[in-house]
């Protein structure tokens, strides 16, 4: 019976800048990721999935659907929140996306941010 492990590793890109932290995404980029996750497409998992994988309970207080453009994102104020724990990487945040199924924000992330998720299975 062969066991395997699973390793993760972020990669840099032809730069060789390493994004790490999640404080260090730029804002535009988190707003982004926000305009696909405060109002994800019918049935598709949103910032309440990406707050629960990342431990978070959340109350809604008000219609977050009619909230003006101008009103803080609950999926910036989550990464802004997050970001002062010791688990806010972007390696964290790529695996918590993929995990809720939402592979089109790690691909924005990856190609924004310039790095790779890559996942391998090695036998122990």
């Amino acid at each position: 019976k062969q066991w395997y492990q699973r390793r993760v590793a972020i990669t840099a890109g032809d730069d060789g800048a390493e994004l790490e932290h999640v404080s260090e995404i730029d804002p535009g980029i988190k707003m982004q990721l926000a305009r696909m996750l405060d109002k994800p497409c019918k049935g598709g998992k949103g910032w309440k999935d990406l707050a629960s994988e990342l431990g978070y309970q959340y109350e809604i207080k008000g219609d977050v659907t009619t909230c003006p453009d101008n009103m803080v994102s609950p999926t910036v104020s989550l990464l802004n929140r997050w970001q002062f724990t010791n688990t806010a990487t972007v390696e964290n945040l790529l695996k918590s996306l993929h995990t809720i199924e939402r592979g089109d924000c790690a691909n924005l992330l990856e190609a924004q941010c310039n790095v790779i998720l890559i996942e391998c299975l090695t036998t122990v």
